[in-house]
Parts: C-alpha cells; structure tokens; sequence
C-alpha cells in the first residue's frame, strides 16, 4: 500500500508497506524517517485520490519515470542507512532474529528463490526491494 506521510518538519512523502499494520510496526519501532530531513516522527499525511487525466504523452512518461527513479533512489539511501547488510546470509539470520537467536534489528541482504521460499513457508515477513544491491555478498 502506498501511503503519504508527514514528518514532524512538515515534509510530505510517499512510502510503500504490505498494509496497515505493517506501517504502524515499522512507526511504532521509529523504522521510518523522512527522506528529506532524516526525522523519525512521521505521522499518515491526508491521501488524495489517484486520479490522472489520460495521456499518452511522451513527456509524461518521463516525468513519471524520473519520479519514481528518484523515490527509489531515495528509499534505497533510507534502507542502507537504517538497515544492517547481511548479505547471503540473508535468510538465515532472519530466522535466528524470528526464533529469538539473534538480536531483533532490521536487516537486508541477498536471497535466492529456494531461500525465499523458505522465508515464506516459516512465515517470516519480507519484502523484495526493487533494486540490486551495490555491497558485495558474504
């Protein structure tokens, strides 16, 4: 889900969660920061609709493109510098943070289709990110 939230600072931005509860976790732990000013008080924004006029215009398409490189690009620098790379060792260690045999932290790193899978049939929460990391895998 595609939320628009508010920092304490009064900046607007967009952000992606699984849903509802998912955003409160991640806000309730302090999880989100602004992309613009580094603040962690961030509080749901009024969401206007998504209503666009039909286009089909080159320019548009740009524009749109640019936006949403420059939204990633800002979500990557957030995940690097509030999350802990673990690199291949991905899903293991997010098993030992789910059964209590490591520190519960918020980590990303590399997995495979088998080890997604695994992450899966253990119910452990994840999300892909849309974007190939740049550190070296372990």
């Amino acid at each position: 889900m595609l939320f628009d939230l508010k920092c304490s600072n009064s900046h607007i931005f967009e952000a992606w969660f699984k849903d509802s509860k998912e955003y409160a976790r991640q806000s309730n732990k302090g999880l989100i920061n602004c992309p613009i000013c580094d603040d962690n008080i961030v509080t749901k924004s009024l969401m206007s609709p998504n209503v666009s006029k039909k286009s089909n215009s080159k320019n548009n398409k740009k524009i749109i493109n640019k936006t949403l490189v420059n939204k990633i690009s800002k979500f990557k620098k957030m995940v690097e510098k509030n999350f802990e790379y673990v690199g291949n060792s991905f899903t293991e260690e997010a098993k030992k943070i789910k059964y209590g045999e490591s520190e519960e932290r918020s980590i990303y790193g590399e997995a495979n289709l088998e080890q997604t899978k695994e992450l899966i049939e253990e119910e452990i929460d994840f999300q892909p990110l849309p974007w190939t990391s740049d550190k070296k895998a372990n």
